[in-house]
């Protein structure tokens, strides 16, 4: 008796491959996207970190008095904060991609006598454990991105605090 396995359908596996090289194409899409944003987010930030400190020194001089400290200081926390996220959201991460040894064995005899739909199939299995990984490393950096525009705006509040209270004690003053 003679018992044959499952045999896969030559077009469905040449979709499912198809497929699976959209959706990481898409993938990589998505991480330049989220690298491009938090490389804005850092560097918008750098510069307002930089101004709030030029800022936050007139308003300490100007009121002296702890609030006034405290504001200031919670302003630029909170600014490199943002910057930090941001930058922790650009770090250099490895992704996982086709292996080296798995393509070297290409012009081997073992993998060019092998059915397509087969070759399609283990290409198709690397690629989405890959897409799965920089799906994972994406999500985080959604993560800490969301985290510094939190930042951002809770700091841009407190500089506009400051700006409107030097307003005030000038009109007044």
């Amino acid at each position: 008796m003679n018992v044959v396995g499952p045999v896969p359908n030559a077009e469905t596996v040449e979709v499912l491959l198809d497929t699976t090289w959209r959706l990481a194409s898409a993938e990589a899409a998505r991480t330049d996207a989220l690298d491009r944003k938090a490389a804005n987010v850092a560097t918008f930030t750098s510069v307002l970190a930089v101004l709030t400190a030029t800022l936050g020194i007139r308003f300490v001089e100007e009121l002296e008095s702890w609030w006034a400290v405290v504001v200031f200081v919670a302003g630029l926390s909170v600014l490199t904060g943002a910057v930090l996220c941001a930058v922790l959201a650009l770090m250099p991460r490895e992704y996982l991609t086709l292996g080296t040894a798995y393509l070297r064995r290409f012009p081997t005899w073992g993998e060019i006598l092998k059915p397509p739909e087969r070759v399609r199939g283990e290409t198709m299995r690397g690629l989405v454990e890959a897409i799965a990984n920089e799906r994972e490393t994406n999500d985080r950096k959604i993560g800490l991105i969301r985290w510094s525009f939190i930042q951002l705006l809770v700091g841009l509040v407190l500089i506009a605090a400051e700006g409107a209270t030097l307003g005030f004690e000038d009109m007044l003053g």
